[in-house]
């Protein structure tokens, strides 16, 4: 389970919306974790077909009683409109409840840190060389909420509590053990740091 998730949460069994819930593997990890958790994506069949109970919704017109916690993990760069999806989580949000978000500003990385990338990529898992690494990431990532406007979209209805940034990269070529911690170590002293963890606190039902 990702630890820094759970460090944030209120305890279980408090109410959790996974909002774009992907898998499902963070949400059956809560499930696991006695939390009651509601998962939401779009397209859910992944997650039901690994067992989650998820629901088929977009954020911005899901309707339920109010959550202790709302998730985001990898989802909300690509919530469109964003705003709208922010608005909801801020009225389906109790008073004084968590949003947790947990996600990557793309437009950070250099071409270094691109290179390096995709490099690994083919070394760990058998991709294609990209010629143009610099170029090949913007056309990848060019079309997805940058880290600097999630965060202001999430300042402009919520109190932030804490932001971190972290070791993304590593993450991404999802790798385990041993090698993906020597990875974290290489990019954390080389790179950019591209993971972003926000904490923010609702400040009413309706965000205001």
């Amino acid at each position: 389970m990702n630890s820094w998730i759970t460090s944030v949460l209120p305890a279980a069994p408090a109410r959790v919306l996974d909002a774009g819930c992907g898998a499902g593997t963070l949400a059956a990890q809560l499930i696991a974790g006695g939390y009651d958790v509601t998962a939401i994506d779009l397209d859910p069949s992944a997650a039901l077909a690994a067992g989650v109970p998820a629901v088929r919704a977009d954020l911005a017109g899901f309707e339920a009683a109010p959550f202790e916690a709302i998730v985001m993990r990898m989802s909300l760069h690509h919530m469109e409109p964003m705003e709208m999806a922010l608005n909801a989580a801020a009225r389906l949000l109790a008073p004084g409840g968590s949003l947790v978000v947990d996600d990557f500003a793309w437009e950070r990385a250099d071409p270094a840190a691109a290179t390096w990338f995709y490099d690994a990529g083919a070394v760990i898992g058998g991709r294609d060389l990209v010629a143009d690494p610099a170029n090949e990431w913007e056309r990848e990532h060019g079309d997805l909420a940058t880290g600097e406007e999630m965060l202001a979209a999430i300042s402009a209805r919520f109190d932030v509590k804490t932001l971190r940034r972290v070791p993304f990269l590593h993450r991404y070529l999802k790798c385990e053990g041993e090698r993906a911690e020597r990875l974290r170590t290489i990019e954390e002293l080389r790179h950019p740091l591209i993971g972003l963890r926000v904490l923010a606190v609702s400040r009413g039902t309706d965000g205001t």
